[in-house]
């Protein structure tokens, strides 16, 4: 009976070992730090994300808001005493602020949705015929969506650019035409409502920033991290890419592939070059959460990449993604403004440069989506 007894209290802690080291060796599986999916929830997101919003976004919308304010009160002084002197005052603020828009274009999420900033800043081509009916008749609500296509960057472009043939015409058109002063206010009013919407985006994100950075639990559609990818990859492929380059080289016109030197960003000032490159920079610093002010390197998407150990053909996809940007900025330079003039006589070297950049739309809407766990919310018509 001993030796029954002996027998079972063995075999009971035999029992309780293997249950033991099954119950370890179960833990450690669950915790396994070559799990992608462990790695993407062991980030410190709410660090990047505090990066992200304090020393990017916040100093950029300021940024912009600072070139927006000086815009209006360029355009206050010009009308005041329209002259050549005063006219390429102007015009150089307002390419100042085109410029600054560039950095905080991508970031249409949170309070810039709520007033569809993007939509309301820099829709191209404008439309001449409506900004032409509005100052004629004095009347018009920029408000109304319909009004989109005749305000903005773009119609004060035409404003400053288009207007006449040189700048003497141009300082004629807004002090001795028949319309002037329907035009002046026109100017002011587009120039005022540019600067409102980028105060109220701005101090928007003063209260937004708390909720944005604590929005930070998960990677599924909602969270902080599916805005930011959302909103970076669906700004560049639709704004950037197609918008800036591929619309006017004739890539999206259908079956004849015709070039639409019309569609260019800037189309009056004649230089759209300037523009697309400060677009690729200001991404490729949001992207590796280089602070705004300064070369700080702080966390970004970049850093998530490297820690979840996303790769592309063998190579770290953050420095993939960051070598086609630096690509892409090349095969920019290589062109030359006009834009608008470029993708008609120099077809392939525009194309060449499109297709440089749909690379880029691979690495950020397929590589850097799957290695993140982030779902693309946005509709793609493209059709590539």
């Amino acid at each position: 009976m001993q030796r029954q007894a002996l027998l079972f209290r063995l075999l009971g802690l035999a029992f309780i070992i293997a249950f033991v080291v099954f119950q370890s060796c179960k833990k450690d599986d669950n915790n396994n730090p070559n799990d992608p999916s462990q790695a993407v929830e062991s980030y410190d997101r709410a660090a990047m994300l505090s990066n992200l919003a304090n020393n990017y976004i916040i100093p950029a919308y300021a940024a912009y808001t600072t070139a927006t304010d000086q815009l209006k009160n360029e355009v206050a002084t010009f009308n005041a005493n329209p002259t050549v002197a005063s006219l390429q005052s102007l015009r150089s603020a307002w390419e100042n602020a085109l410029l600054t828009w560039q950095d905080v274009a991508f970031l249409e999420f949170g309070p810039a949705t709520n007033i569809s900033l993007r939509s309301q800043t820099n829709i191209y081509p404008t439309d001449q015929t409506l900004i032409e009916s509005n100052i004629v008749s004095g009347s018009y609500d920029l408000q109304l969506p319909s009004n989109f296509v005749a305000k903005g960057f773009q119609a004060l472009d035409y404003l400053l650019n288009g207007t006449g043939m040189n700048d003497q015409e141009i300082v004629d058109y807004f002090s001795i035409a028949s319309n002037a002063t329907n035009a002046k206010t026109y100017l002011l009013d587009v120039a005022n409502e540019l600067h409102t919407n980028a105060a109220y985006v701005s101090n928007e994100w003063s209260n937004y920033a708390s909720s944005f950075i604590n929005n930070s639990n998960s990677n599924a559609q909602g969270s902080s991290v599916s805005n930011i990818v959302n909103e970076l990859t669906y700004h560049y492929e639709a704004f950037v890419r197609k918008g800036k380059i591929g619309i006017p080289a004739g890539v999206f016109n259908g079956f004849s592939q015709q070039p639409m030197p019309d569609h260019v960003e800037a189309l009056y000032y004649q230089q759209s070059l300037p523009f697309a490159v400060r677009s690729m920079q200001a991404i490729y610093n949001y992207f590796n959460g280089i602070h705004y002010t300064n070369a700080t390197d702080g966390e970004g998407l970049a850093d998530y990449l490297n820690h979840v150990g996303a790769t592309s053909s063998g190579d770290p996809l953050t420095a993939t993604i960051n070598d086609q940007i630096n690509i892409v900025i090349s095969y920019l330079n290589t062109l030359n403004d006009p834009l608008s003039n470029e993708v008609t006589g120099n077809t392939q070297v525009v194309l060449n440069t499109y297709q440089q950049m749909q690379i880029l739309v691979a690495y950020f809407k397929v590589d850097m989506t799957a290695a993140l766990g982030v779902l693309i919310t946005y509709q793609d018509s493209d059709g590539d």
